[in-house]
């Protein structure tokens, strides 16, 4: 009789990524380049990048960006993927 073995896979780090979204409205977030509040304007639709951030491979924190703001801060985490899915709505309780 012959055993089968699983594949030995190491675990992922996560690693901290920035994701450009539009800018929903109620949002309360500051820019942690500038600190000024990221605000939704709904006649220039604009932007934000958000930043999932990990420390030690444990989530961390979230931080939010003006989208030029993340280019003039050096794009701390790496380069901005564009987000092809819409954000989950949350239901009002």
């Amino acid at each position: 009789m012959s055993t089968a073995t699983a594949p030995i896979t190491k675990p992922i780090a996560p690693v901290s990524r920035a994701v450009l979204r539009p800018v929903d409205p109620g949002n309360d977030a500051s820019c942690a380049h500038c600190g000024e509040p990221v605000k939704f304007a709904a006649r220039h639709q604009r932007r934000q990048v958000i930043a999932n951030v990990y420390v030690n491979a444990r989530w961390n924190r979230v931080e939010h960006f003006h989208e030029d703001c993340y280019e003039a801060a050096g794009a701390p985490y790496g380069g901005i993927t564009e987000s092809s899915e819409p954000l989950p709505r949350r239901r009002a309780g």
